[in-house]
């Protein structure tokens, strides 16, 4: 027998191998899902948990970062604190009723459940050989199973027995793929985790519908039920704070670890999959926030950077302006270091003025205060740079740096102190002396 003979009967024995074993297998999709009643059905109470954020009420964060003792604080807890409790009726989920004709989504052919031609070399693929097996195990692509078992989550969704009904609709989304019967499911089965107060799932399965279907009729529910979860974390972080590496293993509604780090994850889907809905600058707020409250400074002024640049005409572009200032002057360590913050502060004080002018009000006079405290520690960077060469007798240099600070900065404490020293070295050298000259003698050589 030749070798590619040899190959053909090998995977064939393999796939055989693996039908006789999925044959003691249950022919019914989700029927192991452990059939638990959602907390709304049983009468439990339960901690306040994330309401979907209606985009007529527009708000960043729970917390706006308050800076004690500076002027540019703003004032504490923003509009919407509290979270309404997440139950079928608030909320008015709306079952899809009707079954659209589930052509696929993409150009590619639908689903069918037909022999193989033959062996090629693409059966071997991964993902081919994974479909290869489920159908020979009874488990591919079938219209009639998928309906059935999107009915059956439909009732129980409606019974509000939502981690039974999420175990049928990920059935139906895998038994019909590519088509708008998968789309529905997949909705149904983000909105089922949701219900059952399994936000890390939820999340999970929005993002798997918005990637598989980047179009879907779904979009503005999905992206506003990611800003909800993340709302939520914040709060709950907010009030019971723990280390990145801390694991949950008993709360169903955090992830596993790092709760902060995955509501930052979830404010940075609602700006992805929506750039240009009514959640994405209240997203990128609420972002900065949180790093700007986790001291994360650099991180927070780039958020505040893409909502004062990108959204122009957001509710947070005040806001923005003022932590973008406070969190670049953070950033800034020193007259010894880069002083591009710095600098860059500044001139989004000058922006906030010319912008906002007479709205800003009494926080008109406080822009200006940190504006001239930016311009002194601008000063004061030059003069400090002034003093290292004056303190090597590079006497030229230094007076450039001295001269710099009087020409840019000329009503500051720095400049006068700038004055009084180009006097006194007026006259010395503007290079130290060459204590090795008698060695370029020696060599040969000449001092360059």
């Amino acid at each position: 027998m030749s070798a590619n003979g040899l190959r053909v009967l090998a995977s064939w024995m393999c796939v055989a191998a693996v039908v006789a074993g999925c044959r003691g297998l249950p022919t019914i999709p989700g029927a192991g899902v452990t059939q638990t009643n959602g907390k709304a059905a049983r009468g439990e109470e339960s901690e306040p948990e994330p309401r979907h954020a209606d985009p007529a009420v527009r708000h960043a964060s729970a917390t706006e970062p308050i800076l004690p003792g500076d002027p540019l604080a703003p004032g504490g807890v923003g509009p919407g604190a509290g979270v309404a409790r997440a139950t079928a009726a608030s909320h008015s989920v709306t079952v899809p009723s009707d079954f659209r004709e589930s052509r696929p989504a993409s150009s590619k052919a639908a689903p069918k459940n037909a022999e193989d031609s033959g062996f090629t070399l693409e059966s071997l693929a991964p993902s081919n050989v994974y479909k290869n097996l489920k159908a020979a195990a009874g488990y591919g692509p079938n219209e009639e199973v998928a309906r059935n078992a999107y009915q059956e989550a439909t009732e129980l969704f409606r019974q509000q027995r939502y981690e039974e009904a999420a175990g049928k609709f990920a059935a139906a989304a895998d038994r019909w793929p590519d088509s708008s019967l998968e789309e529905d499911a997949l909705f149904m089965l983000a909105e089922s985790y949701f219900f059952s107060d399994q936000y890390p799932k939820a999340l999970e399965s929005y993002e798997k519908l918005l990637k598989k279907h980047e179009n879907s009729r779904y979009l503005d529910r999905a992206v506003g039920r990611e800003f909800a979860i993340g709302r939520y974390w914040e709060k709950l972080h907010e009030r019971e704070p723990h280390w990145r590496t801390t694991p949950n293993f008993t709360d169903k509604k955090q992830p596993w670890f790092d709760t902060w780090g995955n509501l930052l994850k979830a404010y940075e889907h609602v700006r992805m999959n929506d750039p240009t809905g009514p959640l994405a600058d209240d997203s990128i707020m609420a972002a900065g926030n949180a790093y700007f409250l986790g001291g994360r400074f650099e991180d927070a002024a780039f958020q505040y950077d893409i909502l004062r640049k990108d959204y122009p005409k957001s509710e947070h572009q005040l806001n923005a302006h003022r932590l973008a200032i406070e969190a670049k002057q953070k950033i800034y360590q020193g007259p010894m270091y880069d002083g591009t913050a710095l600098k860059e502060a500044g001139e989004i004080a000058d922006q906030t003025l010319i912008r906002f002018g007479d709205s800003l009000g009494a926080d008109r006079d406080r822009i200006v205060e940190a504006k001239n405290r930016i311009v002194e520690l601008r000063a004061q960077r030059e003069w400090a740079l002034g003093q290292y060469w004056d303190g090597k007798a590079c006497y030229g240099a230094a007076r450039i740096h001295y001269q710099a600070v009087i020409d840019e900065f000329p009503q500051t404490l720095a400049a006068q102190q700038a004055r009084e020293r180009i006097e006194q070295i007026r006259n010395l050298p503007a290079e130290p002396p060459n204590y090795f000259k008698w060695l370029e003698g020696l060599q040969g050589t000449k001092r360059r």
